[in-house]
């Protein structure tokens, strides 16, 4: 029994402990080098702004959601026309999600999957989250959204 009840209390450390980075990660948004900040919008027009890593795959971009708490994931796929600032720059994107195993496996061969200890790491830390690959599509600016 006493097996069964540290087991327990380690599986239950284990959780709460990253679903608290989990947590951190979205309230602090951390940023470095590798890191853009994605403009969503809100039914009402609201902006919400997010640091994400940005994924470049010869020139096509992606962004990921590997994270429990992904409400900008929710905001993208109720309005896909995005923002993205990157080195002080803005454009306009249309943000793609896309819920294919070609997808998963492109996103996840982009975040270093077997290249090292990092990838396990990361997603070991972050609970094993689904991984949620969205495609960031340039829009020309006739198609920009307008600003208010």
């Amino acid at each position: 029994m006493k097996v069964v009840r540290n087991l327990t209390i380690a599986l239950a450390a284990y959780v709460a402990l990253g679903l608290m980075l989990d947590a951190s990660l979205g309230y602090f948004q951390p940023q470095s080098d590798s890191t853009v900040v994605l403009r969503s919008f809100d039914a009402e027009g609201g902006v919400q702004e997010t640091v994400l890593h940005l994924l470049d795959d010869d020139g096509q971009l992606w962004v990921e959601s590997g994270q429990w708490f992904r409400g900008w994931h929710d905001r993208v796929v109720a309005n896909p026309d995005v923002e993205l600032v990157r080195d002080g720059e803005t454009a306009a994107y249309r943000a793609v999600p896309l819920d294919t195993p070609e997808a998963l496996d492109r996103i996840t061969q982009l975040m270093g999957r077997g290249d090292g200890i990092g990838y396990y790491l990361s997603r070991t830390l972050l609970l094993w989250a689904p991984i949620k690959p969205v495609r960031l599509d340039p829009k020309s600016p006739d198609n920009s959204r307008e600003d208010p």
